[in-house]
């Protein structure tokens, strides 16, 4: 995106948050470093997901994805940032109505390498607006993202209550095992 370098090759380099299907309530968020992409989700741990895997299945699917880049940390690697979420991401057995969501292990992985006092309750939104105002994001790739979900230029994540959240859970988790 920026000077005609290809959104893989920018992906590759660094340490980046993930939102998958940023317009929806909730949407899914994951961490990757150096293109290697992690989440806790409703069947358990994704761990080692490489980047073009996740690229195509995000075109495939046409998921609204929006990536946000974290500052380079002044002291860790991002393969040690990667080592350390993992291990963060199998504290949990997976996301769980009022045990873990896909946000979890981040909050855990941000007070641990950015100081961000863990937040218990805190939603995505609320993150990554904590994040901005410490100024940890720097560039920001948007996939399938429409004009219509910019306002000014600017994407803003969906706001939803933590009662919405449980609820989505719950019936994600009952779908998922009926099957």
């Amino acid at each position: 995106m920026t000077d005609n370098v290809p959104v893989s090759t920018l992906l590759l380099k660094g340490t980046w948050l993930v939102l998958l299907h940023a317009n929806r309530v909730p949407p899914h968020v994951g961490f990757m470093a150096d293109g290697n992409y992690n989440s806790l989700t409703i069947k358990g741990h994704e761990l080692d997901v490489k980047l073009d895997v996740l690229l195509k299945t995000i075109q495939q699917k046409k998921i609204e994805t929006v990536f946000l880049q974290l500052r380079k940390h002044p002291v860790f690697s991002n393969d040690h940032q990667l080592h350390i979420f993992q291990h963060q991401v199998q504290q949990f057995q997976s996301v769980k109505p009022y045990e873990a969501t896909c946000l979890s292990p981040l909050k855990l992985f941000f007070q641990e390498f950015y100081a961000l006092p863990l937040q218990e309750e805190e939603l995505l939104f609320d993150m990554v607006r904590r994040l901005e105002e410490n100024d940890y994001l720097g560039q920001r790739i948007f996939i399938n993202i429409d004009e219509k979900s910019m306002e000014n230029g600017k994407f803003s994540l969906p706001e939803y209550s933590s009662k919405q959240l449980q609820e989505v859970i719950r019936k994600e988790r009952e779908a998922f095992y009926k099957d």
